[in-house]
């Protein structure tokens, strides 16, 4: 499991059976994806894979123990029938990041095999779909701006980053820097969009697994490429942040 997102290139192929055209390939993996059997075998906890271009993320926990178990992801691109992936963090080994694989996937509408081979290593993951990423907040965000002392003030962008991703019904944020390979943190679960307001219901939180099980309600605004997040934090504290889609 520790090679499951360990990976910068693979290529992917469509079985018939969709009648999806490599065109279509961003949109037929964008979204959020239950892994059911890695090698024919079932996990011991939970794993959730999020794609939404130009990021993928790929985390383990386990909800009734609130236990983290890991997480790794990074930048992907999806050009005809390739894909290009740059792994950017990796919980379990840092000095996993930069192993390449290729991938073959056959999928339809609400189930995918993908087949990954290395070099050195090769796996089958079988998932099911979760969710098609749909929504007004469906992508890849990374925070802009943030208000302090009651102005908002636009942050220094550098090899550090806070990304987060939004699918239909998942959310993942992570903090990391790419260059350094430090990993910083990262909190995801459930999430409901209505009447203008973000919901969400947290499942994992690396840093403090007393967070599992909150639920936390925000305002949020979308114009153009920015979303306008208010509200109180997961330590009550209030909030207003300006992320950028990606």
């Amino acid at each position: 499991m520790k090679a499951l997102l360990s990976l910068l290139t693979f290529s992917v192929f469509l079985i018939a059976s969709d009648h999806r055209s490599e065109a279509d390939l961003a949109e037929a993996l964008e979204g959020a994806w239950e892994i059911q059997t890695v090698d024919g075998e079932k996990l011991d906890h939970r794993g959730v894979l999020l794609i939404e271009s130009p990021y993928a993320f790929y985390t383990e926990f386990d909800i009734d123990s609130k236990k983290f178990v890991g997480s790794r992801g990074g930048a992907i691109q999806i050009m005809g029938d390739k894909i290009s992936y740059t792994t950017e963090f990796n919980t379990w080994d840092k000095e996993n990041v930069g192993t390449d694989y290729e991938v073959t996937a056959s999928m339809n509408r609400k189930k995918a095999t993908l087949e990954f081979k290395s070099s050195g290593d090769s796996f089958t993951m079988v998932l099911t779909r979760i969710d098609n990423g749909d929504g007004d907040l469906a992508g890849a965000w990374r925070i802009t701006d943030r208000m302090r002392n009651g102005e908002m003030q636009a942050m220094r962008l550098g090899a550090r980053k806070t990304i987060k991703m939004i699918t239909g019904s998942r959310f993942q944020w992570v903090a990391f820097n790419p260059e350094s390979k430090q990993f910083s943190g990262t909190g995801g679960g459930k999430v409901v969009l209505k009447d203008g307001k973000y919901n969400e219901h947290i499942e994992f939180f690396s840093k403090n697994p007393d967070r599992v099980g909150a639920d936390l309600s925000f305002d949020y605004k979308v114009n153009g490429d920015k979303w306008d997040h208010s509200g109180l934090s997961s330590t009550g504290n209030p909030i207003r942040e300006i992320w950028t889609k990606q």
